[in-house]
C-alpha cells in the first residue's frame, strides 16, 4: 500500500482498500494495546501510518522527541508514545513499547489474508500422504508419497512437499517452496515465495583428477513459530540434521549450509551465508551480507553488524557487540575503522617526515 504509483494519490479512500474498513475508538485502541489514553475516548481512528505518510483519522507512533515534534505539525489525529513522552497538541496513547503496540493494531486494521479449506483439482496428492483437518492446498502444488500435513495448513500454488517431509499444524507455505524429501516443519510456519529447504548440502572430496561428492543423506528441521524470507536456502545435513530454532526469523536470500544449527528466537538479515557445521546461539541478531566459514560459533544474544565476516573455527562469546572484516569487538573496530579514514593523511605525514629526515641525515654527512 506503501508502493502506489505517485501519480496515484494516496488518499484515505485508497488506503481503504488494503484494510478490513474498520474504525476503532481512542479507547478502544487503547484497550488493544494494553495502554492509556489521553485525549477524546470517543475520537475515531479510520487506519494505521508511520511518520512519512501522516494521514486524517489515522493512528501512528513516534519513539523520539525529534519524531513527535514533527508529527505534531502534521494532520495525523493520534499517536502512539512512550510512558517518557506526552503530547500537548495531539491525542495519545501511552505504552511500554511503542513500535510493538503499532505492529499489532496494523495487524488489527489489516489483518493477514485468510485461505479457504479445501484441495484444488489441480493439486497433485500422492495416495500415501496424510493430509489433516480444514487444510489448503491450491492448484499445482504436489503432495510426495508418505508426506504428512498437519491441520489449518496451507500449501500455496505450486508448492512441492518431498517424500516423507512432515509439515505440522497451522503452517503456511507460500508459492513456489519446495521441501525436499525427510524435512520436518513444525507448527505455526511461514515460509516465503521460492524458498528451497532440504537440497543437498555442499560437499566434496578433492581427488588428484576432481571433486567426488559427499553422499547427503541427513535432514532438516524446522521448529516451531519460525518464519523464512523468499529465495532462501536451507540444505539437509550430510549426516544428523541442520536445525532452525523455535521462533527464528530468516530475512530473504539467506543460505545456510549442511549441519548448520540456528538457535532459537534468532534473527538473520538479508544475503548472509552461513558456511556448513557453524552453530549460532539464541536471540542472536545478525545484520546483512553477514559471512560465517565453517565451524563458527556465535554466542547466545550476541549482535553481529552487517558485512562482518567470520574465518572457519572462529568462537564468539555471549553478549558481544561485533563487527568488521574479520569480526571483531564493536569498541576495537571502530578503532580500526578510524584509523583506516586516517590512512591517506598518515601518508603524507610519512612522506613529510622522510623528506625531514633525509635533510637533515645529508646535513649530518656532507658530500
Amino acid at each position: 500500500m506503501e508502493c502506489l504509483p505517485k501519480s496515484l494519490k494516496l488518499t484515505k479512500e485508497v488506503r481503504m482498500l488494503y484494510s478490513r474498513h474498520m474504525k476503532l475508538t481512542l479507547q478502544e485502541a487503547a484497550q488493544i494495546v494494553q495502554g492509556s489514553f489521553h485525549g477524546d475516548p470517543h475520537l475515531s481512528i479510520s487506519g494505521i501510518t508511520n511518520s512519512e505518510n501522516p494521514l486524517p483519522g489515522h493512528i501512528t507512533f513516534a519513539q523520539t522527541p525529534l519524531i513527535l515534534k514533527k508529527l505534531e505539525e502534521t494532520p495525523v489525529s493520534c499517536l502512539i508514545l512512550s510512558a517518557k513522552l506526552t503530547s500537548s497538541k495531539k491525542p495519545y496513547i501511552q505504552v511500554s513499547d511503542p513500535k510493538l503496540a503499532w505492529a499489532r493494531l496494523l495487524r488489527k486494521f489489516y489483518p493477514a489474508p485468510e485461505f479457504p479449506a479445501g484441495i484444488s483439482q489441480q493439486a497433485y496428492i500422492s495416495p500415501s500422504a496424510k493430509i489433516g483437518k480444514n487444510v489448503t492446498i491450491e492448484a499445482f502444488a504436489f503432495v510426495s508419497e508418505k508426506a504428512e500435513i498437519g491441520d489449518n495448513t496451507v500449501l500455496r500454488s505450486h508448492v512441492f512437499i518431498g517424500e516423507y517431509a512432515k509439515i505440522g499444524k497451522s503452517s503456511i507455505l507460500h508459492s513456489g517452496v519446495k521441501i525436499y524429501d525427510q524435512t520436518i516443519v513444525g507448527n505455526s510456519v511461514t515460509i516465503h515465495a521460492n524458498t528451497v529447504i532440504g537440497a543437498d548440502g555442499f560437499g566434496y572430496v578433492t581427488t588428484p583428477s576432481s571433486q567426488e561428492k559427499v553422499p547427503q543423506v541427513g535432514c532438516v528441521v524446522i521448529e516451531d513459530h519460525v518464519e523464512i524470507g523468499a529465495c532462501s536456502t536451507i540444505d539437509r545435513a550430510t549426516i544428523g540434521c541442520t536445525r532452525i530454532g523455535e521462533g527464528a526469523k530468516i530475512d530473504n536470500q539467506v543460505q545456510i549450509g549442511h549441519n548448520v544449527t540456528i538457535g532459537s528466537h534468532t534473527i538473520i538479515s538479508a544475503q548472509t551465508g552461513i558456511s556448513g557445521s557453524s552453530k549460532v546461539g539464541a536471540h542472536v541478531t545478525m545484520g546483512g551480507k553477514v559471512g560465517l566459514g565453517d565451524h563458527v560459533e556465535i554466542g547466545d544474544w550476541t549482535m553481529v553488524g552487517a558485512g562482518s565476516g567470520f574465518p572457519s573455527g572462529k568462537k564468539v562469546p555471549s553478549k558481544q557487540i561485533v563487527f568488521g572484516e574479520p569480526a571483531r569487538p564493536y569498541a576495537e573496530a571502530r578503532k580500526q575503522i578510524a584509523a583506516q579514514l586516517r590512512s591517506a593523511e598518515m601518508l603524507e605525514e610519512i612522506k613529510s617526515l622522510r623528506k625531514r629526515l633525509e635533510i637533515l641525515e645529508n646535513r649530518g654527512n656532507p658530500v
